[in-house]
């Protein structure tokens, strides 16, 4: 039988109550903005890793100009798409689904004005949902705007868990149930809005956990996604707390902040998996892309036109 829409009780208490998964770390954030990579002569030889997903763009930004011909990747018949700028020194890329999670191909790129260090190889490490957007590389000299950057970078995310602390302090303080949402100011004159957006949404092809039914809602400052979803594989699914996404048009996320499923997802079993995120009143016009992934395995459901009542 389907899961029935969950009861405005039931979802006041998701919200409410402490997740039964850990919330998801800073990292998830990180993996937004640009991150920083300093090469030196010291680490001439060194590979670095970059996170990669199907289906996402990543970007190298180098402030130097590369060699024509200089960029090498392996698997290249995996990769959707690759595009080369050698004056302005940047590299695109896009996986395709060809590229299963644990791969790790290589991209070595030579420098074209001979400074030290001449090349870098990058080990490109495949992840469903977590892929990095860009990274930009420096050679040294690092100019001051980099460094200027990157402080900012730094004061934003350090703001960011002195927020979410704060929160998480705020809610333990408060009762829980109901009367914990009114004190948090969750629920407002509107309440909680809910609908059901089976019909509305599509789900990836090919997927081996399927949505059995979909529904949203939305509260003061709040968002919510509740599937009931069906394993059709042969191994239990647990989903990845830090890897789930929620992403609108243009690429811009909203911040995930609880990940509920109460337990293991058993091989022809269905089990309800919510998911909380922080949105304001325009925010929430828009359409969204979920992505969940597996803990410690490739296995993901991707559901797209998620809209919110």
């Amino acid at each position: 039988m389907p899961c029935p829409l969950p009861t405005a009780p039931l979802l006041l208490a998701l919200l409410a109550t402490t997740p039964v998964l850990a919330e998801p770390s800073s990292e998830i954030w990180d993996a937004v903005a640009a991150r920083h990579l300093e090469l030196t002569a010291d680490s001439s030889g060194q590979v670095h890793e970059v996170r990669i997903s199907p289906g996402l763009t990543t970007t190298l930004v180098f402030n130097a100009p590369l060699l024509r011909g200089g960029v090498v990747l392996e698997a290249r018949e995996r990769f959707r798409a690759m595009t080369v700028d050698e004056a302005t020194g940047i590299v695109t890329f896009l996986p395709s689904g060809a590229l299963p999670p644990g791969t790790q191909p290589l991209l070595t790129v030579r420098f074209a004005d001979g400074a030290v260090p001449a090349s870098v190889t990058f080990r490109l490490v495949v992840h469903p949902t977590r892929a990095e957007p860009q990274v930009n590389v420096y050679r040294e000299p690092r100019s001051a705007e980099s460094f200027q950057l990157e402080a900012r970078q730094e004061r934003e995310r350090a703001e960011r868990c002195e927020a979410w602390l704060a929160q998480t302090q705020t809610e333990q303080k408060s009762p829980g149930g109901i009367a914990g949402l009114i004190d948090s100011g969750l629920v407002g004159k509107k309440g909680i809005a809910a609908q059901d957006i089976y019909d509305t949404t599509r789900q990836l092809p090919g997927e081996a956990l399927k949505r059995n039914n979909a529904y949203s809602y939305r509260a003061e400052g709040r968002v919510v996604v509740a599937l009931a979803v069906e394993n059709t594989s042969a191994q239990s699914w647990t989903v990845d707390a830090e890897g789930v996404t929620l992403v609108g048009k243009g690429g811009a996320p909203l911040r995930v902040l609880r990940v509920w499923q109460p337990e293991p997802l058993p091989p022809g079993g269905r089990r309800r998996v919510v998911v909380e995120a922080e949105a304001t009143e325009e925010q929430a016009r828009g359409a969204y892309v979920l992505r969940m992934g597996e803990a410690n395995g490739p296995r993901t459901i991707t559901l797209r036109g998620v809209t919110f009542p």
